[in-house]
């Protein structure tokens, strides 16, 4: 089964710390749901995004080193998966610091971020 990024949804939720900035979970058609992926802070600018953000897959500490959950071989799928945690977090920021604090996006939501 192929995977298309039009099955991907992604909710975010924003945080006041200074190093994790938001977090995320990918939705799979409608049913699938990935928590744990977060968007940090970073000092160097992310070449894609123009900003200073890394996008971090679900992962654990064992024994000192830091190991992902979750792995996607298909790096185009990746890099959509990615875009898709971009544009949430960055349309839900802007939201955010002209509206109401903490707002889930909606269908119209998700309909914008997929026409940027």
């Amino acid at each position: 089964m192929k995977i298309d990024p039009s099955d991907i949804k992604i909710k975010i939720k924003l945080n006041s710390s200074a190093t994790i900035l938001a977090q995320a979970t990918v939705i799979l058609f409608d049913t699938w749901e990935e928590h744990g992926w977060k968007i940090l802070n970073s000092n160097k600018t992310h070449e894609v995004f123009q900003d200073k953000v890394w996008i971090q897959s679900p992962s654990y500490n064992a024994y000192g080193k830091w190991r992902e959950l979750v792995f996607i071989d298909d790096l185009d799928l990746y890099n959509s998966v990615q875009e898709k945690i971009y544009r949430a977090y960055k349309y839900l920021k802007d939201k955010e610091e002209s509206l109401s604090p903490k707002t889930d996006l909606t269908e119209e939501d998700y309909e914008a971020i997929d026409k940027m």
